[in-house]
């Protein structure tokens, strides 16, 4: 995975994981509701309706949620999930991800939310 990431590269690529797995990057929308809690139901995470509730439902100048999908067995499905305070410390306030893509989704949204989070400190008036 390259240090640097392209926040323009983000929609409309697909990464291929180790495996073969192709996965798509895209900023979370109110339709993922359902499957942002399936995925914390198949990792086991707890997490409360509040915090779910904040993935989906978040200020683009002040947050990044960005959802990792895959096609898998002819449905798209939702394999990770990432947040990360554009004011914050520069490092991910949350990160869920299919123990089956673990290592390498890990990393990959990882240099994609530090990625946009840069671009947008760029961006800012002072």
């Amino acid at each position: 995975m390259p240090r640097s990431f392209d926040p323009g590269a983000l929609l409309g690529s697909s990464f291929t994981l180790d495996g073969g797995v192709r996965v798509r990057l895209r900023l979370a929308r109110t339709s993922d509701s359902a499957l942002i809690r399936g995925l914390v139901a198949r990792v086991g995470t707890p997490a409360a309706e509040l915090e779910l509730a904040r993935l989906v439902h978040f200020d683009p100048r002040l947050r990044v949620v960005i959802c990792a999908t895959a096609l898998i067995d002819s449905t798209e499905t939702l394999i990770g999930v990432g947040a990360i305070d554009l004011g914050g410390t520069g490092e991910p306030e949350l990160l869920i991800v299919d123990a089956e893509y673990s290592q390498a989704l890990t990393e990959l949204l990882t240099a994609a939310l530090k990625g946009r989070a840069t671009a947008a400190g760029g961006t800012r008036a002072a």
